[in-house]
Order: structure tokens, then C-alpha cells, then sequence
């Protein structure tokens, strides 16, 4: 061999060239640095480099259990052994990975007919379990076939598909089936949840507005709470608390009204409504029960009953009107809330001022529009204008009696 030359390749005008091979045409590799020599043999040296690599993938594929995994590499090893820069047996280690490349193809042969098997047998076990309607425990099958499924490898090409298509579709079909039975169930218990609800909000309106036929409507609402169904235990555990408290309150009324003798109830009621003339803010919707309470009471026979009706009435109307006040300082004056109490005194006073002086004057145009003056008599009933004359006074005094406590608070105070 020439000391410029090898049986690979040579060294001419400066440069170095790989002969050809197979159906590659020679090419060059590198230039001369030193001598050609040297560069020769440099060449021919770094041509073990190409044959580590192609002994490492070697070794790695015949220790390898999965030989399968590889093929990418031995296409990635042909490209490179055809693009390296060196001087040495290219066919050789050519003809290396084709021998690497058929044992491999023997193992992906044999393992697609292994894997075939498998899937054949996953198939079968999904298809077994296809009617079967314990939800909880098929879904946990069905995601375990469909792991093993994934981690199987491919069997050939045109069985592949069919099954693959065949599971996808039984797997599918299950989730689909599944999917429709819990959204129909969440349906189910979100009716039977709103079904609670509106019972429990009807228990919770005859505590509050006591019809007279209250006793037959609750068990209406007891009978039809037995018929709506099973619902998640914490919110049963938690509806069911707050029905029987609304249970209790409605029996404890009941027992506690029954002991009590309709005057007894009256004085009662009218002690409730007067202590309410105290509060800055009364509670008027509790006020509109005990109306519906005191009207259900009726008159009775008791020698106080007149004297309770006018007490209740009087509580009443200046409950009313103090409510009525309020909102309308709230109305009438942006940031009322935000105002100190001596400024929300003086509002109400000035509103409260207004109203009766208006009120003062409508009652002088009944006055002259009922000439000759009418003598009242208590023993005869009212007649309308009279009666809308009364009224027009009773209003005027709950207003100025109104207007004395805000006075009086004003002074107190301030």
C-alpha cells in the first residue's frame, strides 16, 4: 500500500476521498494537513470510531429483550455510516446492520404473532364483559384492558386495525352506555334535591304565614317527604336537620297556642307589637303574620277584646307608617345610611313634618265637603265618607304620635 494511498480511499491535490461503494460514488473526506500520509492514516484511525458505534448497537441489540425498539436506530446508523468521514470497511459494517436488521425483523415476526394472541384474548375478555351492568367494577376492568391494549405492541397490519376498531368500539360503547346512566341518575337525585328544597321551603312558609289549614298540609309535606327517594348521604343528613327543626317549630307552636285561651293570646300578641315600637328597624314581615294570626283569632267573647284591637291597631299602623318612613328617607336621600344618627333623626323629622302637614290639609277639604256636619253615631255604622274621614284622622295621629318620639329622641340625644 502507498504511503498516499489506501484500499479505502487515497490522498490527491491536497485532499482526501472515500472510494466508492455499492451504489455511492467516491467522495471526499477531508484535506491534507501535514503530509498525505499522515491524513491517510488519520483516516483509516478514525474509522474506529464507525465500528464502536456499530459494535455498541450491536451489543445492545442482541441483550436487549425488546428488539423491536431498535429498527429506528439501525436507519439512523445506516445514515450515518454514509455520511462519516473516514478511511475503512463501510460494506462490512453495512452488511453488519443488514444481519442485525433481519434478526430483528425475526423477533418483530414473532413477537406480532405474539401479540396478536394477546390482543385476540383482550378482545374477547372486553367482549365478555359487555352486558354486565356493574358499572363501578366493569369501568375498572375496561381501563385496565385498555392499559394492556396500549402496552401491547402491534400485530400485522390489516389484523391490527380490525382489531383495534373492534375494542375501541366495545370499550366505547360501554363508556358511552355509562355515561348516559350517571348523567341520567344526576338528573334523577338533582330532582329529588330540588323535590326536598320546595318542600322544605313550603314547611318553612306555613311556620311563617300559619294558615288555617296548616296541620293538613303538613302532613301532606310529611307524606310526600317519605316518597321522594334516595339523595348523597350529606346533603339528606343536612336537609333532614334543618325539616325536622321546621318539624318541631311548627308542633311546638301548635302544643304552646293550644294551652292558651284566644284572649289570653290577644294580650300576647298585642305585648309583641308594642315591644316592636321600640326597635330602630322593626320587623315588618314578622308584623304581616301576626295581622294574619290576629285575623284568624277573630272578635271574641271577652270584655278586654275591644281594647286589644285598638291597642293592636294603633301598634299596627305606626309600625307600618315608621317602616314606610324609612324607605322613604332612603329614597328620597342618596347616603342616608352613611349619615350619622343625629342627621338621620332630622331627615325623618322633616319628611315625617311634610306628610302631616299634607295630611292636615286633606283632612280640611272632608271637613268642608261634609257639610252640614254628619253627628256620629256609634250605634250605626259608618257611612263611606265618614268612614274615609276616620281613617284620615287615625293617620294623622299615628304620624304625629311618630313624630313626638323622634322629637323626643332628638332631644334626648342632642
Amino acid at each position: 500500500m502507498s504511503n498516499s494511498n489506501s484500499p479505502y480511499g487515497y490522498a490527491k491535490d491536497g485532499k482526501v476521498y472515500l472510494n466508492g461503494y455499492f451504489n455511492l460514488p467516491t467522495r471526499e473526506i477531508g484535506v491534507v494537513k501535514e503530509s498525505e500520509e499522515t491524513s491517510i492514516q488519520y483516516f483509516t484511525k478514525r474509522f474506529d470510531l464507525a465500528k464502536q458505534k456499530v459494535a455498541e448497537l450491536t451489543r445492545e441489540v442482541n441483550t436487549t429483550p425488546n428488539k423491536g425498539s431498535f429498527l429506528m436506530k439501525l436507519i439512523h446508523m445506516r445514515e450515518y455510516l454514509e455520511k462519516f468521514d473516514g478511511l475503512g470497511d463501510f460494506p462490512a459494517l453495512l452488511a453488519t446492520l443488514d444481519t442485525l436488521e433481519a434478526s430483528i425483523g425475526v423477533y418483530v415476526e414473532k413477537n406480532r404473532v405474539k401479540n396478536l394472541e394477546i390482543k385476540k384474548a383482550l378482545l374477547k375478555e372486553a367482549e365478555e364483559y359487555r352486558g354486565n351492568g356493574n358499572w363501578i367494577v366493569v369501568t375498572k376492568k375496561y381501563k385496565e384492558l385498555k392499559l394492556k391494549w396500549i402496552k401491547t405492541g402491534s400485530a400485522f397490519k390489516e389484523e391490527e386495525e380490525v382489531l383495534n376498531e373492534k375494542f375501541d368500539a366495545i370499550v366505547e360503547t360501554f363508556f358511552q352506555k355509562r355515561n348516559r346512566v350517571i348523567e341520567e341518575k344526576r338528573r334523577i337525585t338533582q330532582e329529588r334535591l330540588d323535590r326536598y328544597a320546595f318542600l322544605l321551603e313550603k314547611l318553612k312558609d306555613i311556620n311563617l304565614l300559619a294558615p288555617e289549614n296548616a296541620f293538613q298540609i303538613i302532613k301532606r309535606i310529611q307524606n310526600d317527604w317519605k316518597m321522594v327517594g334516595k339523595i348523597p348521604k350529606k346533603e339528606f343528613v343536612e336537609m333532614t336537620a334543618e325539616y325536622k327543626e321546621e318539624l318541631n317549630k311548627f308542633f311546638g307552636k301548635r302544643r304552646q297556642q293550644s294551652f292558651k285561651n284566644p284572649a289570653d293570646r290577644k294580650r300576647e300578641i298585642c305585648e309583641q307589637v308594642e315591644k316592636m315600637l321600640d326597635l330602630d328597624e322593626p320587623p315588618i314581615e314578622d308584623v304581616k303574620n301576626i295581622q294574619k294570626e290576629w285575623q284568624r283569632l277573630g272578635k271574641i267573647k271577652h270584655p278586654n277584646d275591644k281594647e286589644f284591637n285598638t291597642r293592636f291597631k294603633i301598634a299596627c299602623n305606626e309600625l307600618f307608617e315608621s317602616h314606610f318612613l324609612t324607605k322613604q328617607a332612603r329614597y328620597k336621600f342618596e347616603g342616608f345610611e352613611e349619615k350619622t344618627f343625629f342627621e338621620q333623626l332630622k331627615i325623618k323629622i322633616r319628611l315625617i313634618k311634610e306628610s302631616i302637614k299634607k295630611d292636615e290639609t286633606e283632612l280640611s277639604m272632608m271637613n268642608e265637603r261634609s257639610k252640614p256636619p254628619v253627628r256620629y253615631d256609634p250605634k250605626q255604622p259608618p257611612q263611606p265618607f265618614d268612614l274615609e274621614r276616620l281613617n284620615q284622622i287615625n293617620k294623622l295621629k299615628t304620624k304625629q304620635r311618630i313624630l313626638k318620639k323622634l322629637q323626643d329622641q332628638l332631644l334626648a340625644n342632642y
